[in-house]
């Protein structure tokens, strides 16, 4: 009975220092479970990606097709746009500040003429040029001043500058709304770009406001037959008189100067 239980024992004894030495056995097991998952990851990573690979590879044609087509439109815009761009800068002009002001010369009607009237009622034909202009307007606004009744006629608006000329009808004139007839008195002439104000300061290059043309209209009086004329600053009573009067003085300065030849005749003898 002894000998066995000193077997048993040593035997106990013998594991007990070889498990001390290799550790438990389901550590082990546990080591090689968590080394196989992490080489197992790269794996399933890589297969992954060869899935999604297949099956964007795999996609439907039309699609593609459709991506190809976005993208080409998406390029294109773009390059409509860059193109644009260098449009709009290449049209800036570029205006030395030191160059004067673009001006009109009137050609019509003649203004070294001296003063002008226009009957109202008559057309009235106006003709300029154009100079120093470096920017030139699409289009100006003819209008006239009265400095009487401080109103302003539109004469024309939106006149070409191909071709500067207009014509203003004073017979059929309309004024605007709550503006009273042509009156008579004087007149300025403005000329000026239509986008723009006739009190804007002139810049380099642009047309400024013209101003230099004066003329005077009038409204005539109706016809009278000379019959019926009668003259409010004339008096024939007065005319008489002074007639008269003339004579009498005639007569006087005549009789003076003949006594004095007398008397002169006299005085040499």
């Amino acid at each position: 009975m002894h000998v066995p239980k000193s077997l048993l024992c040593s035997t106990l004894l013998l594991l007990n220092f070889s498990y001390l030495g290799h550790g438990f056995p389901f550590e082990d097991s546990v080591k090689r479970q968590v080394e196989e998952s992490s080489e197992a990851s790269p794996a399933s990573t890589a297969s992954i990606s060869s899935a999604q690979r297949t099956k964007s590879a795999s996609s439907d044609p039309q699609e593609t097709s459709d991506a190809v087509e976005t993208s080409t439109r998406t390029q294109a815009s773009t390059a409509r746009g860059s193109a644009s761009s260098t449009t709009t800068r290449t049209k800036g002009t570029f205006v030395d500040p030191r160059l004067p002001a673009g001006g009109v010369v009137l050609k019509t009607p003649i203004t070294t003429s001296g003063s002008l009237y226009y009957k109202i009622g008559q057309p009235i034909t106006f003709g300029w040029n154009y100079t120093s202009l470096s920017i030139s307007p699409t289009a100006v606004n003819v209008e006239a001043f009265c400095s009487d009744n401080s109103q302003t006629y539109t004469i024309a608006h939106n006149v070409s500058i191909a071709k500067p000329t207009v014509v203003w009808d004073t017979g059929s004139y309309t004024p605007d709304n709550d503006q009273p007839p042509l009156a008579m008195g004087i007149y300025t002439l403005l000329i000026y770009d239509e986008r723009s104000a006739v009190t804007d300061m002139p810049s380099a290059g642009k047309l400024a406001a013209f101003n230099g043309f004066k003329f005077g209209m009038y409204t005539p009086e109706p016809y009278t037959p000379l019959a019926d004329f009668n003259c409010a600053t004339c008096e024939t009573s007065s005319a008489a008189s002074l007639d008269l009067v003339a004579i009498r003085m005639l007569m006087i300065f005549s009789i003076i100067t003949s006594l004095s030849f007398v008397w002169f005749i006299g005085v040499l003898n």
